[in-house]
């Protein structure tokens, strides 16, 4: 003798379903006076009852053929009155589910519709779509006509076409990693200044033409080699570019100076970005928070990349400080005000770390 569940909330999405499938036409043919009934269960015939309640959360049906509940009609409506009492608490649930896994998976999809827009924007401003779609049979001609005319370009659009690629495998690599909260990580002795190096080539072209010089320090912390893992540290600072690239304000300075702290190594970004105001400084990080400036600039973003940053910079005992106003620059551009603004990634005690070249 057992007793059966069918729950769903109002979207009529199911929760919980122990429901015999081949008792489904019970619900569909449904009448509400919970009369004893006959089924069959497992090739046995046998007396059962059915009952159904409804609230805000959705609906629950209950099928019983426990003997208690099948002879003593009193004892089955207070199983179905305690039943739909769960139906909130059970919605709840499945949502913060639905929720956190959706978050997730938006992390990963940001990534990888940048780095996918970035190679169809490259191959396009080679070869136009335009050109291609209108000359069907042609194409492999116009290619060709393209790498004989244009060789420099070609090479070069192919070798970011190449980095694109492995910037999306090192993003699933990453991606995994951050979902798991005992991943190993692989810390091996980098070059800080070549990875920073060899992120910023995919960006370049995009700070030249918005004519925003970026000055890439050259001392003698720019040297060190650091003990760290190079694939999430690549998530952490393609997000911080991107996201300088969207807010950056156009005919600046972008500088990337390298430092030896006391307790710290640290990268520091300095930008002539949108306004930061002190009560936002926490929030910039926070999943899915954007201000709105950000909004009024970028009406598609979700709030995800700075999230992205923290996340991944974590797998390198490392933080992100953001200061507002770092100078006293200020330049209005309409109702966008864009000011000095420095975002410093800290290398947490790794004193102990530092290699000379």
């Amino acid at each position: 003798m057992s007793t059966y569940y069918l729950a769903r909330n109002t979207n009529g999405e199911h929760i919980f379903d122990n429901f015999p499938t081949d008792l489904y036409q019970l619900i569909n043919d449904y009448k509400d006076n919970f009369q004893v009934i006959s089924v069959t269960i497992d090739n046995k015939l046998t007396d059962a009852r059915l009952g159904k309640k409804s609230n805000s959360f959705g609906e629950v049906y209950i099928l019983t053929t426990e003997e208690k509940y099948v002879r003593r009609i009193k004892l089955f409506r207070e199983l179905v009155d305690m039943s739909i009492l769960s139906l909130g608490p059970l919605t709840k649930f499945q949502k913060s589910i639905n929720d956190e896994q959706c978050s997730k998976t938006d992390e990963l999809i940001h990534n990888i519709t940048s780095l996918n827009t970035y190679s169809i924007q490259d191959l396009f401003a080679l070869i136009p779509q335009k050109t291609l779609s209108e000359n069907i049979n042609a194409q492999k001609d116009i290619i060709k006509s393209v790498i004989t005319s244009k060789p420099n370009v070609t090479i070069d659009t192919l070798l970011k076409l190449i980095k694109y690629n492995l910037a999306m495998k090192v993003e699933f690599s990453v991606f995994e990693r951050t979902q798991k909260p005992n991943a190993t990580i692989k810390k091996i002795s980098h070059s800080i200044r070549g990875l920073v190096l060899s992120i910023l080539q995919i960006f370049i072209d995009d700070f030249e033409k918005l004519k925003i010089e970026v000055s890439l320090d050259a001392g003698a912390a720019s040297e060190r080699r650091l003990e760290i893992d190079d694939d999430s540290l690549f998530v952490s600072l393609f997000y911080l570019l991107e996201n300088s690239l969207k807010y950056c304000c156009p005919n600046t300075k972008y500088k990337i100076i390298f430092k030896d702290e006391q307790d710290y190594f640290s990268i520091l970004f300095i930008m002539i970005s949108i306004r930061i105001e002190d009560n936002e400084v926490k929030k910039l990080t926070e999943y899915g928070y954007r201000s709105e400036t950000a909004k009024s600039i970028n009406a598609d973003g979700k709030g995800i990349g700075m999230h992205r940053i923290t996340k991944t910079l974590k797998l390198n005992n490392a933080e992100l400080e953001i200061t507002p106003r770092i100078n006293d620059y200020t330049r209005q551009n309409g109702k966008v005000t864009y000011e000095g603004n420095q975002f410093k990634i800290k290398f947490n005690g790794q004193q102990d770390w530092f290699k000379k070249n």
